[in-house]
Protein backbone atom coordinates (compact mmCIF):
# COMPACT_ATOMS: atom_id res chain seq x y z
CA UNK A 1 0.00 0.00 0.00
CA UNK A 2 1.50 3.37 -0.60
CA UNK A 3 2.54 5.80 2.06
CA UNK A 4 2.91 9.04 2.54
CA UNK A 5 3.85 11.82 5.41
CA UNK A 6 0.81 13.46 6.70
CA UNK A 7 3.19 15.78 8.49
CA UNK A 8 4.32 16.66 4.47
CA UNK A 9 1.17 16.95 3.24
CA UNK A 10 -0.08 19.61 5.71
CA UNK A 11 2.87 21.52 4.87
CA UNK A 12 3.22 21.73 0.88
CA UNK A 13 0.40 25.02 0.82
CA UNK A 14 4.04 26.62 2.26
CA UNK A 15 6.27 24.69 -0.67
CA UNK A 16 3.66 26.76 -2.77
CA UNK A 17 3.89 30.35 -1.21
CA UNK A 18 7.80 29.71 -1.74
CA UNK A 19 8.08 28.14 -5.56
CA UNK A 20 5.62 30.27 -6.75
CA UNK A 21 5.65 33.87 -5.44
CA UNK A 22 4.32 36.07 -8.26
CA UNK A 23 1.46 33.33 -8.78
CA UNK A 24 0.48 34.16 -5.18
CA UNK A 25 1.08 37.91 -6.03
CA UNK A 26 -1.28 38.23 -8.50
CA UNK A 27 -3.90 35.52 -6.53
CA UNK A 28 -3.62 38.37 -4.12
CA UNK A 29 -4.31 41.31 -6.23
CA UNK A 30 -7.19 39.26 -8.01
CA UNK A 31 -8.82 38.32 -4.70
CA UNK A 32 -8.49 42.15 -3.65
CA UNK A 33 -10.31 43.11 -6.66
CA UNK A 34 -12.56 40.37 -6.46
CA UNK A 35 -13.52 41.36 -2.57
CA UNK A 36 -13.82 45.02 -3.48
CA UNK A 37 -16.62 44.23 -6.35
CA UNK A 38 -18.27 41.22 -4.47
CA UNK A 39 -18.28 44.09 -1.30
CA UNK A 40 -20.23 46.70 -3.90
CA UNK A 41 -22.26 44.27 -4.99
CA UNK A 42 -23.89 43.31 -1.35
CA UNK A 43 -24.21 46.91 -0.93
CA UNK A 44 -26.14 47.64 -3.51
CA UNK A 45 -28.39 44.41 -3.39
CA UNK A 46 -29.11 44.53 0.51
CA UNK A 47 -26.50 47.11 2.63
CA UNK A 48 -29.37 48.39 5.12
CA UNK A 49 -30.70 45.35 5.05
CA UNK A 50 -27.70 43.16 6.10
CA UNK A 51 -26.92 46.06 8.46
CA UNK A 52 -29.82 45.57 10.34
CA UNK A 53 -29.85 41.44 10.27
CA UNK A 54 -26.30 41.95 12.14
CA UNK A 55 -28.36 44.16 14.48
CA UNK A 56 -30.96 42.12 14.93
CA UNK A 57 -28.84 38.60 15.48
CA UNK A 58 -27.09 40.45 18.11
CA UNK A 59 -30.67 41.36 20.17
CA UNK A 60 -31.69 38.87 22.21
CA UNK A 61 -35.29 39.59 22.71
CA UNK A 62 -35.54 39.99 18.50
CA UNK A 63 -38.23 37.97 17.69
CA UNK A 64 -38.13 34.93 15.20
CA UNK A 65 -40.83 37.07 13.09
CA UNK A 66 -38.37 39.86 12.81
CA UNK A 67 -35.35 37.93 12.01
CA UNK A 68 -37.33 35.98 9.21
CA UNK A 69 -38.69 39.52 7.80
CA UNK A 70 -35.33 40.78 7.68
CA UNK A 71 -33.72 37.69 6.03
CA UNK A 72 -36.75 37.65 3.39
CA UNK A 73 -34.85 41.36 2.20
CA UNK A 74 -31.43 39.37 1.71
CA UNK A 75 -32.67 36.54 -0.25
CA UNK A 76 -31.06 37.98 -3.77
CA UNK A 77 -27.97 38.28 -2.00
CA UNK A 78 -27.96 35.07 -0.49
CA UNK A 79 -28.27 33.55 -4.32
CA UNK A 80 -25.57 35.83 -6.23
CA UNK A 81 -23.58 34.86 -3.11
CA UNK A 82 -24.10 31.12 -3.77
CA UNK A 83 -23.44 31.61 -7.38
CA UNK A 84 -20.32 34.04 -6.34
CA UNK A 85 -19.14 31.15 -4.29
CA UNK A 86 -19.58 28.24 -6.25
CA UNK A 87 -17.69 29.77 -9.53
CA UNK A 88 -14.74 31.25 -7.33
CA UNK A 89 -14.18 28.14 -5.28
CA UNK A 90 -14.38 26.34 -8.65
CA UNK A 91 -11.68 28.65 -10.02
CA UNK A 92 -9.60 28.16 -7.24
CA UNK A 93 -9.78 24.87 -6.77
CA UNK A 94 -9.17 23.86 -10.20
CA UNK A 95 -5.73 26.03 -10.16
CA UNK A 96 -5.14 24.37 -6.51
CA UNK A 97 -4.83 21.12 -8.03
CA UNK A 98 -2.82 22.12 -11.43
CA UNK A 99 -0.23 23.84 -9.43
CA UNK A 100 0.32 20.51 -7.72
CA UNK A 101 -0.61 18.00 -10.51
CA UNK A 102 0.92 19.97 -13.44
CA UNK A 103 3.43 22.66 -12.09
CA UNK A 104 4.53 23.15 -15.45
CA UNK A 105 1.18 24.56 -17.10
CA UNK A 106 1.73 27.91 -15.15
CA UNK A 107 -0.12 30.07 -17.75
CA UNK A 108 -2.15 32.70 -16.53
CA UNK A 109 -0.71 31.93 -13.21
CA UNK A 110 -2.75 28.69 -13.05
CA UNK A 111 -5.88 30.32 -13.44
CA UNK A 112 -8.29 29.29 -15.61
CA UNK A 113 -12.20 29.48 -16.74
CA UNK A 114 -13.20 26.12 -18.84
CA UNK A 115 -14.40 22.65 -18.69
CA UNK A 116 -12.29 21.74 -16.03
CA UNK A 117 -13.54 24.54 -13.30
CA UNK A 118 -17.17 23.45 -14.94
CA UNK A 119 -16.54 19.84 -13.83
CA UNK A 120 -15.55 21.13 -10.49
CA UNK A 121 -18.41 23.26 -9.69
CA UNK A 122 -20.22 19.53 -10.46
CA UNK A 123 -18.09 17.85 -7.95
CA UNK A 124 -18.76 20.77 -5.34
CA UNK A 125 -22.24 20.42 -5.38
CA UNK A 126 -22.64 16.89 -5.31
CA UNK A 127 -20.12 16.09 -2.44
CA UNK A 128 -22.28 19.24 -0.81
CA UNK A 129 -25.28 17.63 -1.20
CA UNK A 130 -24.16 13.63 -0.48
CA UNK A 131 -22.90 15.55 2.42
CA UNK A 132 -25.93 17.07 3.52
CA UNK A 133 -27.98 14.12 2.77
CA UNK A 134 -25.36 12.84 5.37
CA UNK A 135 -25.93 14.84 8.22
CA UNK A 136 -30.00 15.01 7.94
CA UNK A 137 -29.78 10.89 8.17
CA UNK A 138 -27.19 11.36 10.79
CA UNK A 139 -29.43 13.86 12.64
CA UNK A 140 -32.48 11.69 12.14
CA UNK A 141 -30.95 8.80 13.82
CA UNK A 142 -29.66 10.98 16.42
CA UNK A 143 -33.43 12.34 17.09
CA UNK A 144 -34.54 8.92 16.91
CA UNK A 145 -32.13 7.74 20.00
CA UNK A 146 -32.60 10.91 22.20
CA UNK A 147 -36.13 10.03 21.93
CA UNK A 148 -35.54 6.49 23.43
CA UNK A 149 -33.33 7.86 25.76
CA UNK A 150 -36.10 10.17 27.44
CA UNK A 151 -38.67 7.12 27.27
CA UNK A 152 -35.96 5.24 29.11
CA UNK A 153 -36.69 7.56 31.81
CA UNK A 154 -34.77 10.65 31.01
CA UNK A 155 -32.38 12.64 32.84
CA UNK A 156 -28.96 10.81 32.45
CA UNK A 157 -29.91 8.31 30.24
CA UNK A 158 -31.26 11.42 27.83
CA UNK A 159 -28.16 13.49 28.56
CA UNK A 160 -25.95 10.38 27.06
CA UNK A 161 -27.87 9.25 24.17
CA UNK A 162 -27.71 13.26 23.31
CA UNK A 163 -23.96 13.10 23.34
CA UNK A 164 -23.30 10.11 21.86
CA UNK A 165 -26.01 11.25 18.81
CA UNK A 166 -23.54 14.28 19.31
CA UNK A 167 -20.22 12.90 18.24
CA UNK A 168 -21.50 10.07 16.36
CA UNK A 169 -22.94 13.28 13.87
CA UNK A 170 -19.51 14.73 14.30
CA UNK A 171 -17.61 11.63 13.47
CA UNK A 172 -19.83 10.52 10.74
CA UNK A 173 -19.60 13.86 8.81
CA UNK A 174 -15.84 14.31 9.20
CA UNK A 175 -15.37 10.57 7.95
CA UNK A 176 -17.57 11.36 4.92
CA UNK A 177 -15.55 14.73 4.61
CA UNK A 178 -12.27 12.83 4.16
CA UNK A 179 -13.23 9.81 1.85
CA UNK A 180 -15.07 12.07 -0.31
CA UNK A 181 -11.95 14.60 -0.49
CA UNK A 182 -10.09 13.31 -3.60
CA UNK A 183 -13.54 14.22 -5.38
CA UNK A 184 -11.74 17.69 -6.56
CA UNK A 185 -8.83 16.35 -7.51
CA UNK A 186 -9.64 12.98 -9.24
CA UNK A 187 -12.41 15.11 -11.44
CA UNK A 188 -9.47 17.80 -12.17
CA UNK A 189 -6.90 14.83 -12.99
CA UNK A 190 -9.69 12.48 -15.15
CA UNK A 191 -11.69 14.94 -16.55
CA UNK A 192 -14.46 13.43 -15.57
CA UNK A 193 -16.46 13.98 -11.65
CA UNK A 194 -14.87 11.52 -9.53
CA UNK A 195 -16.75 10.84 -6.50
CA UNK A 196 -17.02 7.14 -6.74
CA UNK A 197 -13.37 7.13 -7.18
CA UNK A 198 -12.35 9.33 -4.88
CA UNK A 199 -14.28 6.61 -1.81
CA UNK A 200 -12.19 3.89 -3.54
CA UNK A 201 -9.29 5.21 -3.50
CA UNK A 202 -9.41 6.68 0.09
CA UNK A 203 -9.93 3.66 1.56
CA UNK A 204 -7.49 2.77 4.01
CA UNK A 205 -6.12 6.19 4.25
CA UNK A 206 -8.64 7.96 6.35
CA UNK A 207 -6.60 8.66 9.24
CA UNK A 208 -3.17 9.90 7.77
CA UNK A 209 -5.50 12.06 5.75
CA UNK A 210 -7.35 13.20 8.43
CA UNK A 211 -4.29 14.06 10.61
CA UNK A 212 -2.80 16.18 7.23
CA UNK A 213 -5.91 18.25 6.81
CA UNK A 214 -6.15 19.04 10.83
CA UNK A 215 -2.56 19.93 10.74
CA UNK A 216 -3.37 22.22 7.28
CA UNK A 217 -6.20 23.63 9.35
CA UNK A 218 -4.34 24.63 12.25
CA UNK A 219 -1.86 26.21 10.27
CA UNK A 220 -3.62 28.52 7.92
CA UNK A 221 -5.72 29.15 11.30
CA UNK A 222 -1.63 30.42 12.84
CA UNK A 223 -0.85 32.04 9.75
CA UNK A 224 -4.48 33.92 9.84
CA UNK A 225 -3.90 35.04 13.10
CA UNK A 226 -0.56 36.39 12.82
CA UNK A 227 -1.50 38.09 9.38
CA UNK A 228 -4.48 39.73 11.20
CA UNK A 229 -2.13 40.31 13.98
CA UNK A 230 0.51 42.14 11.83
CA UNK A 231 -2.58 44.33 10.22
CA UNK A 232 -4.18 45.14 13.16
CA UNK A 233 -0.70 46.44 14.46
CA UNK A 234 -0.45 48.70 11.39
CA UNK A 235 -4.05 50.01 11.55
CA UNK A 236 -2.90 50.87 15.18
CA UNK A 237 0.04 53.13 13.96
CA UNK A 238 -1.76 54.68 11.28
CA UNK A 239 -4.91 55.53 13.14
CA UNK A 240 -3.46 56.47 16.59
CA UNK A 241 -4.85 54.43 18.30
CA UNK A 242 -7.33 51.05 18.69
CA UNK A 243 -10.92 52.75 18.27
CA UNK A 244 -9.71 53.21 14.34
CA UNK A 245 -9.72 49.19 13.95
CA UNK A 246 -13.41 48.82 14.00
CA UNK A 247 -14.36 48.99 10.35
CA UNK A 248 -11.30 47.12 9.84
CA UNK A 249 -13.09 43.96 10.98
CA UNK A 250 -16.67 45.01 11.59
CA UNK A 251 -17.36 47.34 8.14
CA UNK A 252 -20.00 50.02 7.63
CA UNK A 253 -21.75 48.60 4.81
CA UNK A 254 -24.51 50.63 4.64
CA UNK A 255 -23.71 52.71 2.17
CA UNK A 256 -20.87 52.66 -0.38
CA UNK A 257 -19.87 55.77 0.94
CA UNK A 258 -19.63 54.40 4.22
CA UNK A 259 -17.70 51.13 2.94
CA UNK A 260 -14.67 52.68 1.20
CA UNK A 261 -13.02 54.38 2.96
CA UNK A 262 -8.92 54.02 3.69
CA UNK A 263 -9.80 51.68 6.09
CA UNK A 264 -12.54 49.61 4.19
CA UNK A 265 -9.85 49.17 0.93
CA UNK A 266 -7.32 48.53 3.73
CA UNK A 267 -9.90 45.46 4.79
CA UNK A 268 -10.03 43.96 1.15
CA UNK A 269 -6.70 43.50 0.73
CA UNK A 270 -6.02 41.92 3.97
CA UNK A 271 -9.29 39.68 2.85
CA UNK A 272 -7.14 39.35 -0.77
CA UNK A 273 -4.05 37.97 1.04
CA UNK A 274 -5.26 35.79 3.77
CA UNK A 275 -7.72 34.49 1.63
CA UNK A 276 -4.97 32.97 -1.07
CA UNK A 277 -2.62 32.11 1.62
CA UNK A 278 -5.26 29.92 3.52
CA UNK A 279 -6.67 28.24 0.19
CA UNK A 280 -3.22 27.05 -0.77
CA UNK A 281 -2.56 25.61 2.84
CA UNK A 282 -5.79 23.80 3.01
CA UNK A 283 -6.48 22.82 -0.29
CA UNK A 284 -3.14 21.61 -1.66
CA UNK A 285 -2.94 18.65 0.94
CA UNK A 286 -5.63 16.54 -1.05
CA UNK A 287 -3.99 16.66 -4.22
CA UNK A 288 -1.04 15.97 -2.56
CA UNK A 289 -2.11 13.25 -1.20
CA UNK A 290 -3.59 12.38 -4.25
CA UNK A 291 -0.21 12.34 -5.94
CA UNK A 292 1.86 10.24 -4.11
CA UNK A 293 -0.55 7.57 -4.18
CA UNK A 294 -0.96 7.49 -7.62
CA UNK A 295 2.70 7.53 -8.11
CA UNK A 296 2.42 4.49 -5.65
CA UNK A 297 0.01 2.81 -8.01
CA UNK A 298 -2.99 3.27 -6.09
CA UNK A 299 -5.17 5.00 -8.41
CA UNK A 300 -8.22 3.40 -9.28
CA UNK A 301 -9.65 4.41 -12.75
CA UNK A 302 -12.66 3.69 -14.09
CA UNK A 303 -15.52 5.04 -11.12
CA UNK A 304 -16.61 8.20 -12.09
CA UNK A 305 -20.20 9.54 -10.24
Amino acid sequence: MSKFSASDAAFVGFRLVREHPRTVAVWAVLMTVLSLISSTITIKLAGPQLTEFMAISADKDASPETMLAVMGGLAPLMGVSLIYSLALYSVILAAVNRMVLQPGDNRSAYLRFGPDEVRQAGALILVNLILLAVYFAAILVSAILLGIGIAAGGGAIAGLAGLIGFVGVACLMIYFAVRLSFASTMTFDTGRIAIKSSWTMTKGHVGAMLGAYVLATVMAVIVYLLVMTIVAAVGVIASGGITGLGGLFEPDMTSLETFFTPIGVARAVFAGVISVLTSLIVFSPAPEIYRILKAGGAAPVETGV
